[in-house]
């Protein structure tokens, strides 16, 4: 039976003959002898790349041969390690790793930089990094980060808790502030472009108790639960009679929470007496804090079904369905989507 050393020779000579196949097929028996030797396993993977599309086989054989050399602490290994290095730069620039390829080609030159091959492959591989098209800086705003305009809370309720949600995704917890008294919620979220987003309901349009309430930082959203005073109680809106008609929520720059709705109602005093879509604001935010409250409920479900076309102070039919968008003649209702 032919020795390990052996079946290696007429392998090579196989190997320089181009017959291929038969010095795998020789390369294969001295490996299953000797499994120890890493040229088998060096001279295995030059085969293997001369087949080609056998880039992984020979990739694995390069690393085999690399654990040997690194295990056996009695031989010279500069030389024949960075051989090792060298295979395995080509075997990664054969399956287009080429980054990696170049890490391993760099580390052959520096155990033998007189290797002639070896800067012929640094070469061809630079040249295919070259090829690689550089990430291009992406602004902020259309990076995914948030804008503060599209920032949209909702609200809903059972017999103990009213449950507020801010929908911004990926906040860390370190970033909300959330304040509360008996009659008020003030919500401060700093946002990735570095300005604020502030919730400012006050007063709300019943007693909570602040020290059982709580909020809780998700991944989509922000939930904060208010504990009602009066457990069992309904709430027709969120905000008090004196609150302004509308979500109560502004962007802001500063560090902590304004309150909007009172620096609103500063400026409105100042302002001359509104016209157009200002008077009708006005008309409605008035009416609004006169009625009652199915009243209230009615404007409110109205106005916000129809998109702003309809308004109703009638709950008893309100109350049925959904109110229809009626737009003005000659036009046409568009969804917003933000």
């Amino acid at each position: 039976m032919a020795s390990a050393e052996l079946l290696y020779k007429q392998a090579n000579d196989a190997f320089f003959e181009d017959d291929y196949d038969e010095a795998l097929e020789l390369y294969n028996k001295a490996i299953d002898l000797d499994a120890t030797n890493p040229e088998y396993f060096l001279k295995r993977s030059a085969t293997y790349q001369k087949m080609k599309k056998k880039g992984k086989e020979s990739l694995a054989d390069a690393e085999k041969a690399l654990s040997l050399i690194e295990s056996n602490e009695h031989t010279e290994q500069d030389s024949i390690k960075a051989k090792a290095l060298l295979r395995k730069g080509i075997a990664l620039f054969e399956l287009k790793n080429y980054q990696e390829a170049k890490k391993s080609l760099e580390s052959s030159k520096e155990l033998n930089p007189n290797e002639k091959s070896l800067a012929t492959w640094l070469k061809k591989t630079e040249a295919e990094l070259e090829k690689i098209p550089k990430p291009t800086p992406t602004p902020p705003d259309s990076a995914g980060f948030l804008s503060q305009s599209r920032v949209r809370h909702e609200w809903y309720q059972n017999d103990n808790f009213v449950i507020v949600s801010i929908f911004i995704k990926n906040v860390k917890k370190e970033t909300v502030d959330v304040y509360m008294t008996e009659k008020s919620l003030s919500v401060t979220v700093k946002l990735p472009t570095g300005s604020d987003y502030s919730l400012e309901l006050e007063p709300l349009a019943h007693e909570i108790v602040p020290k059982e309430s709580k909020y809780e930082v998700l991944s989509t959203k922000i939930e904060i639960k208010l504990k009602k005073a009066n457990a069992g109680a309904k709430w027709g809106v969120l905000e008090g009679e004196d609150a302004v008609v509308g979500s109560g929520a502004y962007p802001s720059s500063a560090k902590r929470a304004k309150n909007w709705d009172a620096l609103e109602k500063e400026i409105s005093k100042e302002q001359e007496k509104p016209e157009g879509e200002a008077a009708l604001n006005s008309l409605f935010q008035q009416l609004y804090k006169d009625a009652d409250d199915d009243t209230k409920r009615a404007m409110l479900k109205s106005y916000t079904e129809s998109s702003g076309t309809c308004l109703s102070t009638n709950w008893g039919e309100v109350s049925k369905g959904n109110v229809e968008t009626k737009p003005p003649e000659g036009m046409i209702a568009k969804k917003w989507t933000s």
